[in-house]
């Protein structure tokens, strides 16, 4: 199993050191889970991780999680990407 680094993602699309982030809040919703990450005290992104999916073409257990980041306070700016379901996440 592979461990994908949600913190250095965020890191990467802010700029900054995956060091400088803290996790501010994290909540689960149903199957979603939102974590939220602070900067300087400062909160600076929001990372959503979607239960699992599978399309028709994909093995039982090789679907993907949906990952939404939104950077930034008022105006957001949405990234997203499809994480292997295989992969643990490491916030």
């Amino acid at each position: 199993m592979a461990t994908w680094d949600a913190r250095a993602w965020i890191a990467g699309l802010i700029g900054c050191d995956p060091s400088e982030l803290s996790i501010r809040s994290a909540d689960t919703y149903g199957t979603e889970t939102q974590t939220r990450y602070e900067r300087g005290g400062e909160a600076v992104a929001r990372l959503t991780v979607a239960a699992p999916v599978q399309s028709f073409s994909d093995a039982v257990g090789k679907g993907h999680r949906a990952v939404t980041a939104q950077l930034g306070a008022g105006t957001y700016k949405v990234h997203n990407l499809a994480v292997p379901e295989s992969d643990e996440i490491d916030y």
